[in-house]
């Protein structure tokens, strides 16, 4: 589990615990796909990272985080 700094569509931001795998690398900051929690009012979310390759194709960065409302 690593924490980390997510800017949301909204423009708000917040540190996010996700998981992700050892290998994957992680930046200061990520992008929030969407709405934060608080202007969405949805209080049950979980955070679903998203990956892509990093330069030279080799590793994986940590891209986005998706905040799925758990109704």
């Amino acid at each position: 589990m690593v924490r980390v700094r997510t800017v949301f569509d909204c423009g708000h931001d917040m540190d996010v615990d996700v998981e992700v795998d050892d290998d994957v690398q992680v930046p200061e900051s990520v992008r929030g796909l969407g709405k934060c929690p608080s202007c969405t009012g949805k209080t049950n979310v979980i955070p679903v990272s998203g990956i892509a390759p990093a330069p030279g194709g080799k590793d994986v960065v940590l891209d986005t985080i998706l905040m799925l409302d758990m109704g």
